[in-house]
């Protein structure tokens, strides 16, 4: 079975972004051709393969455009792309993103984010290396998740993020250091805390 996808794009520098994300990250057979700034993809399949094939090469479409305020990321193409030193759980990477002042959400398997792809990959290779941080500290899996996103949102080290986290009474610290409330609780104290932050 045969499905063939056409795109125009606004300039040749998105047509060339779509084609390296297609070499990338589309595994199933398919085919380019391409006119000005017009392209036709034609995919080569059968039933669930190809109809996720062709739902992946529109996301990566609209991905190489980035002409709306709100760019939709793949994560299996966001986690295929970054150089990770630890794995980042996506909610991590919508926090992290949202303290920086970019509304960003996860759903399913995309992240939508005000982020471009460029800042977004940034983030998590810098998320991923705080993670490694973190393996020094006694934090439960929920406390990790905001420690870390607030550490990279502040620009400070992970243990210094926790005390300031501890210090609002976000955190219990005991020879664990866990969540005073539930993991949305504290998420929604960290946004009004940095919105707070950030007019002052």
């Amino acid at each position: 079975m045969y499905i063939t996808l056409s795109f125009k794009f606004n300039s040749r520098e998105e047509m060339e972004r779509f084609l390296e994300f297609l070499e990338k990250h589309v595994k199933t057979t398919y085919l380019v051709t391409t006119r000005l700034t017009h392209v036709y993809v034609q995919l080569e399949g059968e039933g669930k393969e190809l109809e996720d094939a062709a739902s992946l090469v529109k996301k990566l479409a609209g991905l190489a455009r980035q002409q709306r305020h709100t760019v939709q990321i793949p994560l299996v193409v966001l986690f295929r792309d970054a150089d990770l030193a630890r794995p980042v759980p996506p909610d991590v990477i919508a926090d992290a993103l949202k303290l920086k002042g970019m509304p960003s959400e996860v759903r399913g398997g995309v992240l939508e984010t005000a982020a471009s792809y460029e800042e977004v990959l940034k983030t998590v290779e810098a998320l991923s290396k705080i993670y490694e941080e973190t393996e020094r500290l006694p934090l439960t899996p929920q406390a990790k998740k905001i420690v870390v996103a607030y550490a990279f949102a502040r620009g400070m080290p992970v243990d210094k993020a926790a005390e300031e986290l501890a210090a609002t009474g976000l955190l219990n610290v005991g020879s664990v250091i866990s969540l005073r409330n539930t993991l949305e609780e504290t998420r929604r104290r960290l946004y009004a805390l940095s919105q707070a932050r950030r007019r002052s």
